[in-house]
């Protein structure tokens, strides 16, 4: 894989495979560039930021890690125990209200036209599938039914992050390289925003049903039948 995005891709794809060993029942910890995973959590959920950290404007040429500016609390058993418990009931009480479903503009894709590749990342012998229409709010669009994944050709994951391992019978450098032909078309796929930004199509809910957790949603109600009324600006 070759051009300026490789080593972010790289870094994507090892961190998407650290998360998966991460969720096996004996891990222990997670490895991988952490810090590109909590200012994601930053920009998509304003209530899970610590309060002594406040955005900035980036200077040009800077990492997105900069606009975020404070400094650590003192860490203790003590206190990493009633943060964690904080950071879980904060978890519990999220609403659609509360997540920024377009951090980053309602139309990313229109400067950085790689955020519709849709393929394998790969860094080293890792590679993990990349698919824009899982998170197609993010972009401004409608979210509806993604497409079918890749099928890795071996899959082992057992509790035991000692045998965790993904392969796939090729790893298609040439998708990178060929954005237009492995890139996903917003406007036969999905339609624009209009109402509120964790909109969805009418397949979407059934879909998520029958393939996600739902009981772990904190409002009792539907989401769609939560009004414009109870819409907060974020």
């Amino acid at each position: 894989m070759v051009g300026e995005y490789a080593w972010g891709t790289g870094a994507l794809a090892y961190l998407y495979r650290q998360l998966g060993i991460a969720s096996r029942a004996e891990a222990k910890g997670v490895a991988g560039c952490l810090t590109l995973l909590q200012c994601w959590i930053y920009d998509h959920f304003p209530t899970l930021r610590p309060s002594r950290l406040e955005p900035r404007e980036l200077e040009r040429g800077q990492a997105g890690a900069f606009r975020w500016h404070g400094t650590a609390p003192r860490s203790s058993k003590k206190r990493d125990a009633q943060m964690m418990v904080y950071y879980r009931q904060a978890i519990d009480s999220l609403t659609p209200q509360s997540v920024s479903w377009t951090p980053y503009g309602h139309s990313p894709h229109l400067t950085v036209r790689r955020t519709l590749y849709q393929g394998l990342l790969r860094f080293a012998e890792i590679a993990e599938y990349y698919d824009p229409t899982r998170c197609l709010r993010q972009l401004g669009y409608v979210q509806g039914v993604q497409y079918p994944p890749e099928r890795p050709f071996v899959v082992r994951r057992p509790a035991s992050t000692l045998g965790y391992y993904l392969s796939y019978q090729s790893v298609y450098d040439s998708y990178w390289n060929n954005l237009g032909a492995h890139s996903v078309h917003l406007d036969l796929f999905s339609a624009p925003i209009r109402r509120r930004p964790w909109e969805f199509s009418e397949e979407y809910m059934t879909w998520y049903i029958r393939h996600s957790h739902p009981h772990i949603l904190s409002d009792s109600r539907p989401v769609d039948d939560i009004s414009d009324a109870d819409t907060v600006e974020i």
